[in-house]
């Protein structure tokens, strides 16, 4: 077969620039939920967590039984598969248990960040109305505030095994023995299409939306991160499970009887001690993480022979701090990934197993892998909307049995276009062999150390300034936070002498989460150019920013 204009032959088969990669496999049709406790049974005399912050052990078996109780006592709230339990919780030792609990009866969960916003957390907490939600102390008025603002009554478990609230629920009463749990099974689902889990991820106009995602998806992406070869036998990773990767790491580590290290915050300096005390095999992290990393500088005499894997997603991250963190981690395989929650996890990877990614690592060091199974891709040029061939330049789309069933509560018909496709909006290449390269977002999300940032919330803020006529908010590119968000302001003329860049700032930053700072400075300007529809033309106005036009 030629390499012509419509088909090429090189290492796999693309047909009319449309790139599959078949799954080869089947999920169980019992569910997330029976895959959990059979395994968890299956690994009962093996480490589970290991526990950073107070150095125990907590076994399969103690995981296990835990998670059985928190089920039972569930169970006796009567809840159904169309109700929501939600979670806000930093890692520790049973940050997970309500979690795999929800999943043995068959109910969603939804999962908070502690560091999110009381605007984020109240808005998202009204968009599922949980019937119940487990918290730990350090969030507990985050919450409470938020179910004040939102007038939700819902009934708070806190994370807090002494039973000190006499206010709340206190977890040590999920923890009780009951007689149940010797015979206790979970529930099958119907379907494999039922939602398990609902992610929450911002859509362009600012407004959280939550991804509801099912059985069948949270599966086959969890064996895919198994078979790839990236997961060892001691799993470190920071994130909460608010975030896609951390749902899909845990599941990869209990399928497989792994142990992950369980910490409640990331520390730079602490991560080598936690590489070499626990004999580490793998890591997922945010390029801010693997930058802080290389910041704190590798200890001498340290031992890192047991690091197999060292994965970098959430973002891109420059080839120069891709190579100093290889220089860092000799005999790590360090690469970078690509996903998207909204088809539960990976799009691409490089796939350590098979010789031929493992050796592409080397001399592709920007590539963010291949098509992990199960996924269907082609890139579109914008204008044309014709496919790309290699290395053209345009928005990836998917087609994916592992897609969403869609945004809860919302119509999520415009994520897709007239065939099904998956608009993913962000600008990618592929080269001649089908490894993938992150050019750019045309989304205009922002994204300040993996947190997503919605430029039209910033721009709300900064026009509360009465000082202030229009804005409109762009990123400027940082090498190792992604985007820092800077505000092109036209003043009212009264105030034209008498604001400085500085009052705009220090306004932000009293009203805004710390991810929304304008650390990318502000640009007072005569005008803003819009569209003939009254939209303002926010990437024009960037590119007029970047090339010293305004």
């Amino acid at each position: 077969m030629s390499s012509g204009k419509r088909e090429f032959h090189q290492n796999g088969f693309i047909k009319n620039y449309i790139i599959e990669e078949p799954l080869g496999f089947e999920p169980d049709e019992r569910g997330l939920g029976y895959l959990y406790f059979t395994s968890m049974k299956r690994h009962k005399n093996k480490i589970a967590q290991y526990l950073a912050d107070t150095e125990e052990e907590d076994t399969y078996d103690d995981f296990l039984r835990r998670t059985v109780r928190t089920a039972l006592e569930l169970r006796k709230r009567d809840l159904s598969k169309d109700d929501v339990v939600c979670l806000c919780s930093y890692n520790h030792k049973n940050s997970v248990v309500p979690f795999v609990a929800c999943n043995f009866l068959g109910v969603r969960v939804a999962s908070l960040d502690p560091l999110l916003s009381l605007m984020d957390t109240a808005h998202l907490v009204s968009e599922v109305k949980p019937k119940i939600i487990f918290v730990v102390p350090e969030a507990l008025k985050l919450i409470e505030t938020s179910l004040k603002k939102t007038g939700l009554n819902i009934e708070i478990v806190l994370f807090d095994e002494l039973g000190t609230s006499d206010k709340h629920t206190n977890f040590s009463e999920f923890l009780q023995f009951q007689e149940e749990e010797e015979t206790f099974i979970p529930e099958s689902v119907s379907s494999l299409r039922e939602t398990a889990v609902i992610f929450f991820s911002s859509g362009t106009t600012g407004f959280p939306k939550g991804i509801e995602t099912n059985h069948y998806a949270l599966i086959c992406q969890s064996i895919n991160y198994i078979q790839s070869g990236n997961l060892g036998n001691v799993a470190l990773s920071y994130t909460s499970l608010y975030w896609i990767s951390s749902v899909l790491f845990t599941t990869a580590t209990i399928f497989t009887g792994s142990a992950r290290v369980v910490c409640p915050a990331f520390n730079p300096k602490q991560f080598w001690q936690l590489v070499e005390k626990y004999k580490v095999t793998n890591m997922a992290g945010a390029p801010s993480q693997a930058v802080d990393i290389i910041k704190a500088g590798r200890p001498d005499g340290l031992d890192t022979t047991s690091f197999v894997s060292c994965m970098i997603g959430g973002a891109t991250m420059s080839k120069k701090f891709t190579l100093e963190l290889r220089d860092l981690l000799p005999g790590t395989f360090v690469a970078m990934a690509y996903g998207q929650t909204e088809v539960a996890g990976l799009v691409t990877t490089f796939q350590i197993k098979h010789v031929k990614d493992a050796l592409a690592l080397h001399y592709k060091p920007e590539s963010v892998g291949r098509l992990v199974p199960g996924m269907k891709c082609k890139v579109v040029d914008f204008e044309t909307e014709k496919l790309c061939g290699p290395n053209e330049s345009g928005e990836l789309m998917l087609k994916t049995p592992m897609v969403m069933n869609g945004y809860y509560g919302r119509d999520s018909s415009e994520s897709f276009d007239a065939d099904g496709w998956l608009k993913t909006g962000d600008v990618v290449y592929y080269d001649e062999e089908k490894f993938f390269y992150i050019v750019d977002r045309i989304k205009e999300m922002l994204k300040y150390r993996s947190w997503h940032v919605a430029p039209a919330v910033v721009e709300k803020i900064v026009l509360e300034h009465p000082a202030v006529q229009r804005v409109v908010v762009i990123g400027i590119p940082h090498e190792e936070d992604g985007d820092h968000p800077m505000a092109v302001v036209v003043l009212n003329p009264e105030y034209a002498e008498s604001i400085t860049e500085e009052d705009i700032q220090g306004f932000v930053a009293e009203k805004a989460p710390d991810r929304m700072r304008l650390r990318g400075g502000v640009k007072f300007v005569s005008s803003i150019p819009i569209t003939p529809s009254g939209k303002m033309k926010r990437k024009h106005i960037r590119d007029m920013v970047m090339n010293g036009s305004i």
